[in-house]
């Protein structure tokens, strides 16, 4: 299940395990899960419906550019077209993004190192 929700202030917030990130301004589309049910608790999320899983934030940024920017309007339409059924009200929290192992070209083993400054006696 994924959840619409926003800050409760001027600030982002950023769950790094699943690649969500909730902007400063306007509603967010994340998954439903412990990291956000903190932020949730402690207040500084705010929790504005339910979705399930096959609703994503980009759909949620088209469904505001077609309600001409009325969020109450582009809310009761995208939760009418993204119901929770009991399958998806059930499924468990994904797990976690792997981490990106990638290394950058100055990170590199093997990279010759400059030329040793000349020494003066």
């Amino acid at each position: 299940m994924k959840i619409l929700v926003s800050t409760t202030g001027s600030f982002q917030l950023m769950n790094s395990a699943q690649e969500e990130l909730v902007r400063s301004e306007g509603i967010t589309v994340v998954g439903k899960s412990q990291f956000w049910g903190e932020h949730i608790s402690e207040g500084r999320v705010e929790v504005h419906g339910q979705v399930n899983d096959e609703a994503s934030d980009a759909e949620w940024l088209e469904t505001v550019r077609e309600s001409d920017g009325d969020q109450e309007l582009a809310l009761a339409s995208f939760i009418e077209r993204f119901p929770v059924t009991v399958e998806s009200a059930r499924r468990p929290e994904p797990a976690p993004v792997a981490p990106h192992t990638r290394q950058v070209d100055h990170n590199k083993k093997g990279r010759s190192a400059r030329p040793a400054a000349p020494q003066q006696e």
